[in-house]
């Protein structure tokens, strides 16, 4: 009579640690950050908050993140053209040491987020751009010969959507790392 007590006891308290166990990594799962969640850094969201202060009329507007990209909206209007928008968009990202990886613009399609649509194919404006980061004494490269971490040039990739969505601009940033 004894041991089969002993057991159940230990049966109970085994369903015991692993409930809590199960609890806890429900818990861990819940709290943690999906690491293929966008982000844009913050200089960008400054460059945008200016814009917003200095034309009141036309305000990019955070929409979604999709994709792997952030996405803003701003509303058409007849002063604004596309290619307007898009040397606005560019032109914050080049203001902040990024240049562009080609001479050419391309146009391309895209399925980003809309504010007045289902998501359907729309026609884009896309631009590839490179930051070359300084060399830090307290960072290192990954890679190099033989896997070793090596102090040199890093460079961060950033690319740009421009979205024809009637009645908006849609715009998308993405961070390759």
């Amino acid at each position: 009579m004894e041991n089969r007590h002993r057991r159940s006891s230990r049966r109970a308290l085994a369903i015991t640690v692993l409930g809590c166990l199960a609890g806890l990594v429900a818990a861990g799962f819940a709290t943690t950050t999906p690491c293929s969640a966008a982000s844009i850094p913050a200089w960008l969201d400054d460059a945008i908050s200016e814009w917003n202060e200095e034309n009141k009329a036309t305000p990019i507007e955070f929409l979604e993140i999709k994709d792997g990209y952030v996405w803003y909206m701003m509303p058409k209007t007849a002063e604004i053209g596309h290619k307007d928008v898009r040397e606005a968009i560019y032109g914050m990202v080049m203001d902040h040491g990024y240049q562009q990886t080609d001479d050419e613009e391309r146009v391309t399609t895209g399925k980003p987020p809309s504010a007045v649509s289902p998501y359907k194919t729309k026609k884009c404006w896309t631009r590839s751009f490179v930051l070359d980061i300084e060399e830090l004494s307290n960072t290192t490269a990954a890679g190099g010969r033989g896997g070793r971490g090596q102090t040199g040039l890093r460079q961060r990739m950033l690319s740009s959507l421009v979205c024809d969505d009637t009645p908006y601009w849609l715009t998308g940033f993405r961070i390759l790392q």
